[in-house]
């Protein structure tokens, strides 16, 4: 990289690990019995853990996450068994946020700020482009390393880099050659 640059995790990974246990959150309140009861703290905590995630506060939400999984509150209705699985989805999240404490980041701030917090565009394309040539069925098939070099390029062309990357010079031309037949980086027409 060119420039000195930090891991942080992207938001979209974040995002996926609590969205089952908002729909857990929410089949438990629609379970409810009465109107009342039908608003269980479970979806307020779990909404305030992703609050706090999303804007960096990371010690608070493993605070709040701990909490929630020590004392799922509810009635004695709900089912056992979306009790269990909101636990054990709740562990893993617990776990996935400690592994990468230092990597989570103030996702609001850099959004606000006009900087990337998810990165499921590019990956999206890699992976479409990359498994189509992948596969073994088709004629021409990719090798390791062309893969490599095209995710690099994609992953330029994302961040907004490839331009810059591209006129970097490969080779000093000649003096006394007219700009016509100068060589050009042989990625710069394409971009």
């Amino acid at each position: 990289m060119p420039k000195p640059t930090t891991h942080i995790i992207d938001w979209f990974h974040i995002a996926m690990k609590i969205q089952p246990m908002q729909q857990i959150a929410n089949h438990i309140a629609r379970s409810q019995p009465s109107p009342i009861e039908a608003l269980p703290t479970i979806d307020r905590d779990i909404r305030a853990v992703k609050w706090r995630l999303w804007h960096g506060r990371v010690d608070r939400a493993i605070g709040d996450l701990e909490r929630l999984l020590t004392n799922p509150q509810g009635s004695t209705q709900i089912n056992e068994f979306s009790i269990a699985r909101l636990h054990s989805l709740g562990l893993q999240l617990l776990t996935y946020i400690r592994s990468n404490r230092g990597s989570i980041v103030d996702y609001g701030k850099r959004h606000i700020a006009g900087l990337r917090v998810a990165t499921t565009l590019a990956e999206s394309a890699v992976n479409s482009l990359v498994g189509k040539r992948m596969v073994k069925k088709q004629q021409m098939r990719w090798s390791l390393h062309g893969a490599n070099m095209l995710m690099q390029v994609r992953t330029a062309e994302a961040n907004g880099e490839l331009r810059n990357r591209l006129r970097a010079p490969f080779r000093q031309p000649e003096v006394n050659v007219p700009p016509l037949f100068k060589p050009q980086p042989p990625l710069l027409h394409a971009a």
